[in-house]
């Protein structure tokens, strides 16, 4: 669900303030007396949903809350909640869908807020070519190799009475259209606030668009931060204003894109070419990031349960366990 054009260099150019994914996860202060917090992003390179936490650092939001952040990248796409889970973070980025398998497993980790508020993920094609589910069966489909995808993927094949079978699934890592524009790929699943503005930026045109909530799949959050439940019990005050700052960085970035992205491009140290491709995809990300009463990371039982109802519908849990499993918003200071 991310941009291609940064994954080359990403992971040489990671910055002093990332560390490497090791470590107790213990609670330490810093030189000048900040108090540490590890957070792990939950894709292999930096993003556009890292703007709230790196824009937290470089902008001194964090710093002003008594805080220093480091963030620990994880070493694929689906490992940011088992590093969380091992404390070797504190927090992590993670989709809702990892939440819900780990909470399968029963890992030490609970979802504290949600990033995003809706599920804008989906399938996306050349422009012209209009697809619907149905017409996924014996397509080349991009996909990537995290939770979410593959949840997602098998929730809208078994609404359409298919099957993985039925497809040519091509795994990406590092960004799946380009592949689609290339016409190495039939179809790109991936997210309206990545995908689409790539596609423009690269074509001048949109892509044709289905949304997986118009062929069955509900509309939930993707994207929520993950905690680890012994720190919150050791640290809760911390979990607190680690939120707290996040959400006044957050507003920041949504008030001020243009300097949102400038700054989360200084933090990892992005080529300049990049700037108009982020920009774009965090002006779409912009509106994903509030709900109903136009406020940040509150989240519902509603959106557990049925997100957890349609994974067992499609064979992907065999429970439905009660949504405090899930999630608190207990750390969310209003």
């Amino acid at each position: 669900m991310r941009t291609p054009a940064r994954w080359a260099v990403a992971t040489l150019l990671l910055p002093l303030t990332l560390t490497a994914a090791c470590g107790t996860g213990d609670t330490t202060q810093t030189a000048d007396g900040l108090t540490e917090v590890k957070v792990a992003p939950s894709w292999i390179a930096p993003d556009i949903t890292w703007i709230p936490y790196t824009v937290g650092i470089t902008n001194g939001f964090y710093k002003d809350a008594g805080l220093s952040v480091t963030l620990v990248p994880p070493p694929d796409n689906a490992s940011s909640v088992k590093i969380v889970a091992t404390r070797q973070a504190d927090i992590a980025e993670t989709t809702t869908t990892d939440q819900m398998f780990a909470a399968k497993e029963q890992l030490p980790v609970i979802s504290i807020a949600n990033l995003s508020q809706t599920n804008n993920w989906g399938f996306f094609a050349p422009t012209g070519k209009k697809i619907t589910a149905a017409q996924l069966k014996g397509l080349r489909v991009g996909v990537f190799d995290d939770a979410w995808t593959k949840a997602m993927l098998g929730v809208v094949l078994k609404k359409a009475g298919l099957t993985d079978n039925d497809i040519q699934p091509i795994t990406a890592t590092d960004g799946n259209v380009p592949l689609l524009i290339a016409d190495k790929i039939d179809v790109a699943t991936n997210t309206t606030n990545f995908a689409a503005p790539q596609y423009a930026q690269q074509t001048g045109k949109q892509p044709e668009t289905l949304l997986a909530t118009d062929a069955g799949a509900p509309d939930i959050p993707i994207w929520n931060y993950t905690a680890n439940k012994q720190w919150l019990q050791e640290k809760p005050d911390l979990a607190r204003t680690w939120l707290t700052a996040t959400a006044k960085a957050t507003e920041w970035a949504i008030e001020h894109p243009e300097e949102a992205v400038k700054a989360y491009q200084s933090f990892h140290k992005l080529k300049p070419a990049d700037y108009a491709n982020d920009l774009a995809q965090w002006q779409a990300t912009i509106p994903l990031l509030k709900g109903s009463k136009d406020e940040l990371f509150t989240a519902t039982d509603a959106q557990w349960t049925e997100l957890g109802q349609a994974l067992k519908d499609a064979g992907q849990l065999d429970e439905v366990l009660p949504p405090a499993t899930y999630y608190t918003n207990e750390y969310i200071t209003k």
